[in-house]
C-alpha cells in the first residue's frame, strides 16, 4: 500500500472534461448513421421476401394436392379393378394363384390385399408371414368395409404398424378388397417432388382439420395423431402460422379434389427473410460514410485519451512483469483518465493477493470437477443429468447408452418422460416436480430402444451442471430381481397348497372306502332280489348312483394328489411324447367340435421322456376343455412339441428348474385369455373363473402337479383377448422303454387262510373285516399295534399281515418288524390314505413293500391279498 501511495502522489493529475462528453460526440454520429441506412432498407427487405416465399409455399402447396390427389385415384381405381376382376373369386379358392401388384413409386408406400369376411389375408401384393394372414381379424373398419366402399384414414396398418389411408371395396360373397397407403411414405415422396431449394414444410390434415394424416419432415412422429396434440397454429391473412413444433412458418394451403383433405405448404420465415441480406450491403455504404466520421472523431480526441491510456497500460505490464511499483507515470488527459493513474498504484498492491487466491479456488474446483466427471463415467449404473425446469437430458454416461440402446446423440435430443411409457408421463413428471433434493428408492418404468419396459430403482439428488439447476438420476435395474420374487412367492404357495391337499387325504379315503365298501356289498346283497320287484331295482339303481358318486370322489382326492406331486398311484414308463400325443388326439377331434380347429405340430426330433401315460393324456384333455371354454364362438387349438436346451438362465428366474435336455409340449388357444391377476392364482386349486357348478378349479392344479411329479415344469402365458399357451417341460430320459405289459391278477377266493387286520378306523376295519370273510378268509382284527401282537400270540399261526401304515402309538412297519422277529416269511400288505411323500416324512416303508392306496376296492384287495399269499408259497414250497 505504501508503494501504490508513492505512485500515486508521482503521477501528474490534470484533468479538463470527462471522457463522457467525448465518448457522447462520437457515438451520436454512429447513432445517426445506422438509423438513417436501416429505416431505409428495412421495409423493403421484409416485404420482398414475404412474398418471394408465399409464391413459392403456394405452389408447393397446389402440387403436392395434386399429386395426392392423383394417387387417390390412382388406388380408387385399381380397388375397383380387382373388386370387379372375375379372377378374384379364383384367387378366393386358391391363394396360391394370387398375382396382385401394387405400387405407388416406392416399395414401401402401401400394399393391396384381398381379405376374407373374418379379415384374414387371402391374396397381397406384398409377401405374406406366418402372423399377417390373421392381423385384420378384429380390425374395427371391416365390418363397414365388407359392406360398401369407403375411404378411410388415418388408420393403423396391421401389416406395418404405420398409419395410412384405407380404400375398400367389397366383393359380394367373398370379401374385401383393401388397400392401405402409408402415410409416411406419402409425406416423404411429396416433400421429395415439391420441397424445392427451400425445403418446404408439408402438414396434410383431415377435412375438418382434426388429425394429422402426413407430414414432412418428422413424418414417423405425427402421422396420424392429433392436430390439437401439437403446436400448430392455423395461417392468418398474411399467410404467417406455428408449425406443430412450434417453429413460425409462411404458410399456403390447398384441398385435395375429391377427398377433402387439407395440404399446407409452410416455408421457414426466418429464412424468407434472407433477402434482408441486400439491406445489410446498403447499411454496409451507409455504415462505412459513419465510421468515416467516427474516425475523424477519433483522431480529435486521440491525443487527449489514447496516448494516456496508452502509458498507463504499459505501466500496467511492467509492474505485471517486473512486479515494480516505484515508476513514475505522467498521465494528462480527460478527467477520468487523471484519475484512472491516480488508482493506479492502490489497484496493483491488491491484485497480486486476489489473484493468487483466485488461482487456488479454480484449481480446487477444476479438481472436483475432475473427480465427479471419473465417477459420473466410470459408474457401472446407468446415470443421466436432466433439466429439472425443462426435464431435458443433458448429460449421460456410457452405462445409460448400453442399457437404453439409444445412441447419446439420441438420448441427449429427448426428456426423461420420453424413457417412460406413455402411461407414466405424466406420473414422472409430477414425481420430479415434487422430489426433495436427495431422493432414494424411487420405483419407476424405463422403455429400452427395443420397446422393453423394464422396473428400476431410482436415486436421484440435485446437482449444477452448466451453470444450470439439473438431477442426476442413478438407476438400478430391478425387473429381473422382482420376476424371481414374484416366482418364488408362487411356487412357495402352491407348495404350501401342495401339503395341504396331501395332509387331508387319509380321512377323507378313509371315508370314501367304508362308503363305497358298504356301498358295492350292498349293491351286491341287493342285485339278486331284484328280479320282479321294482322296489329292489330302484333300490338297487340307487346304490349304484351312491358308488358312482364315490368313485367320482376318489377321482377328486386323486386329482388333489396329482396337485400336491405326491400321489402314489402312478406308472413311470419311458414313453414317446408325438404317440401320446397322437392318440389323444383322435378323441379330442370327436369332443371339441366343429367350432374348434384342432392343429398339431410335431418335431421330427422326439426323444424318450418318462412319465404316467393316462397322467400325460389327463393333462391334454384337461387343457383342452379349458382351451374350447376359452373360445366359446370357436378358434384355434393347437398342440406342437419340439425338443429344447434349458440353459442357467431361464432356470435362474424358474425356481426348480434344472439345465438339461427337455421335451416341451405346448397347447395354445386363440380363446379370450387371462388377465394379470388370473394368471398369478391360475395353478392354485379350487381357483377357478367359472360360474359356480361349472367347474372344480382343478384342472390346471392337477395339471401343475403331473408335470412337476415328473420332473418337469409348467408356465402359462396369456393376454386378455389373445389367447392363452401353457407350455409344459419333461426331461428327456436316457431309460429305454419297457416292452412287456403288466396283467393285473385276477383275484381267487380264500381256503381260510389267517388274516390279521391292523385298522384304527372302526367302520373302515369293520368293512374290510366283512369283504375278508365274504371271500373265504379268516380274520383276526384290531385297532392298535398293541392288540395285533397278542392276536398273532394266541391261537394258531396267522398267514398274512394286512395293517395300516400311520396308526396311534406304533405304525404299520414297526409292526411288521416286531412280527418278523419270530416270523421272518410272513408276508404283509400296507394300506394308507396319505401319499407318499406324507409316509416318507413319518415312517418310512420298507424296501419291496406292497402298498394299497386308500380308498381301496374290493378287487384291489382281494386281487393283492391273493397275489402276495400266492407269491410266499412258491417261496416256501422246497
Amino acid at each position: 500500500m505504501q508503494r501504490g501511495n508513492m505512485l500515486g502522489g508521482m503521477l501528474a493529475h490534470r484533468g479538463q472534461w470527462p471522457l463522457r462528453t467525448y465518448l457522447a460526440g462520437l457515438m451520436g454520429l454512429f447513432v445517426l448513421a445506422g438509423v438513417i441506412s436501416l429505416g431505409s432498407g428495412w421495409a423493403l427487405a421484409e416485404r420482398d421476401g414475404m412474398s418471394a416465399a408465399r409464391a413459392d409455399a403456394r405452389y408447393g402447396a397446389r402440387q403436392a394436392a395434386d399429386k395426392i390427389g392423383e394417387n387417390l385415384t390412382v388406388v380408387r381405381s385399381s380397388v375397383d379393378a380387382v373388386a370387379s376382376s372375375p379372377g378374384a373369386g379364383q384367387v378366393f379358392a386358391d391363394p396360391a394363384s394370387c398375382r396382385l401388384s401394387f405400387s405407388l413409386g416406392g416399395p414401401d408406400d402401401g400394399h393391396l390385399d384381398l381379405l376374407r369376411p373374418d379379415g384374414t389375408v387371402a391374396c397381397s401384393s406384398h409377401q405374406l408371414t406366418g402372423d399377417d394372414a390373421a392381423v385384420y381379424r378384429r380390425a374395427p373398419w371391416l365390418p363397414a368395409a365388407t359392406r360398401a366402399q369407403q375411404v378411410l384414414g388415418p388408420v393403423a396398418d396391421g401389416r406395418t404398424g404405420r398409419p395410412a389411408v384405407l380404400v375398400s371395396a367389397p366383393i359380394p360373397g367373398l370379401g374385401v378388397v383393401v388397400a392401405f397407403v402409408d402415410l409416411v411414405g406419402l409425406g416423404a415422396t411429396v416433400a421429395d417432388l415439391f420441397g424445392g431449394t427451400r425445403g418446404l414444410e408439408f402438414l396434410v390434415t383431415t377435412g375438418d382439420g382434426g388429425t394429422v394424416l402426413t407430414r414432412w419432415p418428422d413424418g414417423p412422429r405425427w402421422a396420424g395423431t392429433a392436430v390439437r396434440a401439437s403446436r400448430f397454429g392455423a395461417p392468418g391473412a398474411a399467410g404467417e402460422g406455428v408449425d406443430v413444433s412450434g417453429l413460425r412458418r409462411v404458410y399456403e394451403q390447398a384441398d385435395v379434389a375429391g377427398a377433402g383433405w387439407h395440404v399446407f405448404a409452410g416455408a421457414e420465415r426466418s429464412a424468407a427473410l434472407t433477402a434482408g441480406h441486400r439491406l445489410a450491403q446498403r447499411q454496409a455504404v451507409i455504415a462505412a460514410v459513419g465510421l468515416l466520421a467516427g474516425l475523424l472523431a477519433t483522431l480529435l480526441v486521440y491525443r487527449r485519451i489514447t496516448r494516456p491510456i496508452g502509458r498507463l497500460r504499459a505501466a500496467v505490464h511492467v509492474a505485471a512483469r517486473t512486479g515494480d511499483l516505484d515508476r513514475a507515470v505522467t498521465v494528462s488527459g480527460p478527467q477520468e483518465v487523471s484519475g484512472l493513474g491516480a488508482e493506479f498504484a492502490a489497484l496493483l498492491a491488491t491484485v497480486d493477493s486476489e489473484l493468487g487466491e483466485r488461482r487456488k479456488a479454480e484449481e480446487v474446483a477444476r479438481e472436483h470437477e475432475r473427480n465427479y466427471r471419473q465417477m459420473f463415467d466410470a459408474s457401472p449404473y446407468p446415470v443421466y443429468l436432466f433439466d429439472v425446469e425443462t426435464l431435458h437430458i443433458v448429460a449421460v454416461n456410457d452405462a445409460a447408452v448400453r442399457y437404453f440402446g439409444h445412441t447419446r446423440d439420441e438420448l441427449l435430443s429427448m426428456a426423461v418422460t420420453d424413457l417412460c411409457p406413455v402411461d407414466d408421463a405424466a406420473l414422472v413428471a409430477q414425481a420430479v416436480s415434487t422430489a426433495a433434493p436427495v431422493e432414494r428408492g424411487r420405483r419407476l418404468r424405463h422403455v429400452k430402444h427395443d420397446g422393453t419396459v423394464t422396473d428400476v430403482d431410482v436415486t436421484s439428488h440435485l446437482t449444477v451442471f452448466a451453470g444450470r439447476t439439473v438431477r442426476c438420476a442413478i438407476l438400478d435395474d430391478i425387473t429381473e430381481r422382482e420376476q424371481l420374487q414374484r416366482r418364488l412367492r408362487q411356487s412357495e404357495r402352491l407348495e404350501s397348497l401342495g401339503q395341504l391337499a396331501g395332509g387331508i387325504a387319509h380321512d377323507f379315503n378313509n371315508l370314501l372306502g367304508i362308503i363305497n365298501g358298504y356301498a358295492s356289498m350292498s349293491a351286491a346283497d341287493v342285485e339278486v332280489m331284484t328280479a320282479g320287484d321294482p322296489a329292489w331295482s330302484r333300490l338297487h339303481a340307487d346304490l349304484l348312483e351312491i358308488v358312482a358318486a364315490g368313485d367320482r370322489a376318489a377321482g377328486l382326492t386323486r386329482q388333489l394328489l396329482a396337485f400336491a406331486r405326491a400321489d402314489a398311484v402312478t406308472e413311470m414308463r419311458v414313453l414317446d411324447l408325438n404317440s401320446v400325443v397322437v392318440d389323444v388326439e383322435k378323441l379330442l377331434r370327436r369332443t371339441l367340435g366343429a367350432d374348434i380347429i384342432l392343429v398339431t405340430r410335431l418335431t421330427p426330433e422326439s426323444r424318450p421322456v418318462k412319465a404316467d401315460v393316462g397322467r400325460l393324456e389327463q393333462v391334454l384333455v384337461n387343457l383342452a376343455v379349458n382351451a374350447r371354454d376359452a373360445m366359446p364362438d370357436g378358434g384355434t387349438l393347437t398342440i406342437d412339441t419340439d425338443a429344447v436346451t434349458v440353459d442357467e438362465h431361464y432356470t435362474a428366474q424358474h425356481p426348480g428348474l434344472r439345465p438339461g435336455r427337455y421335451m416341451r409340449l405346448q397347447v395354445s388357444d386363440t380363446g379370450t385369455g387371462m388377465s394379470k391377476a388370473t394368471l398369478e392364482r391360475a395353478f392354485e386349486p379350487f381357483f377357478t373363473t367359472k360360474p359356480t357348478g361349472q367347474g372344480t378349479g382343478l384342472g390346471l392344479a392337477t395339471i401343475y402337479g403331473i408335470i412337476t411329479q415328473a420332473g418337469g415344469h409348467a408356465q402359462i402365458y396369456s393376454e386378455l383377448g389373445h389367447g392363452t399357451t401353457v407350455a409344459t417341460l419333461l426331461p428327456i430320459t436316457t431309460d429305454h422303454a419297457e416292452t412287456a405289459e403288466k396283467t393285473e391278477p385276477v383275484p381267487v377266493s380264500g381256503t381260510g387262510q389267517t388274516i390279521l387286520l391292523v385298522e384304527d378306523d372302526e367302520g373302515l376295519r369293520a368293512l374290510t373285516e366283512r369283504i375278508l370273510h365274504r371271500n373265504g378268509y379268516t380274520v383276526r382284527s384290531a385297532a392298535t399295534a398293541a392288540e395285533a401282537r397278542e392276536l398273532a400270540d394266541a391261537g394258531d399261526g396267522i398267514n398274512l399281515l394286512l395293517s395300516d401304515v400311520v396308526m396311534p402309538g406304533t405304525h404299520g412297519p414297526d409292526l411288521a418288524r416286531d412280527l418278523r422277529l419270530d416270523r421272518p416269511s410272513l408276508p404283509v400288505v400296507f394300506m394308507s390314505g396319505y401319499a407318499e411323500s406324507v409316509l416318507a416324512a413319518r415312517s418310512a416303508l420298507p424296501p419291496g413293500a406292497v402298498l394299497l392306496n386308500k380308498p381301496v376296492s374290493s378287487y384291489q384287495l382281494l386281487s393283492t391279498i391273493s397275489r402276495v399269499l400266492e407269491a410266499g408259497d412258491r417261496i416256501a414250497a422246497p
